[in-house]
């Protein structure tokens, strides 16, 4: 379910800023079709759906802190593994032979990035958050959303 309320956001931010021209949705919206901008949206749809799953849920969310890091931990993985499986199919089959092929495609994998990113996250809950990991979790989800933001605007 988590994988298609995924999918769902991952269109509306991919397309959003295309329909809306409304500059401050170039933070977190797909703005062109580089690969990069389509991990950009992979990034804020996960971290959209986890604050929308935190509003939901809140009440039920026994540690505040495990829900947070997996989270943060699932949304900064989730354009690699957009990525890698992205890519599986170019090496075993070359190019898309037509558009809509590719667009089948992407949705595929966007849906499939999706289940890996519920059950990596599902996994990542289960861990013991120590400091210095804890730290790392922080490092590389800020350093995402600097470069997903800094290199939206810089050509």
């Amino acid at each position: 379910m988590k994988s298609l309320a995924f999918w769902v956001i991952f269109m509306v931010l991919y397309f959003a800023y295309k329909y809306l021209s409304w500059a401050p949705l170039k933070l977190i919206c797909g703005i062109s079709e580089s690969n990069f901008q389509h991990y950009k949206a992979a990034f804020f749809s996960w971290i959209i759906i986890s604050l929308f799953e935190y509003s939901l849920f809140r009440k039920r969310i026994n540690n505040i802190g495990t829900f947070v890091y997996s989270r943060m931990g699932t949304a900064t993985i989730l354009p690699w593994f957009i990525f890698i499986l992205w890519y599986v199919g170019p090496a075993i089959y070359g190019r898309m032979p037509n558009i809509p092929m590719e667009i089948v495609y992407a949705n595929f994998i966007t849906i499939t990035a999706g289940i890996f990113g519920s059950i990596f996250e599902q996994g990542l809950a289960r861990i013991n958050y120590f400091r210095e990991l804890k730290i790392i979790f922080v490092i590389l989800f800020f350093a995402s959303l600097l470069l997903y933001i800094v290199f939206t605007f810089i050509k």
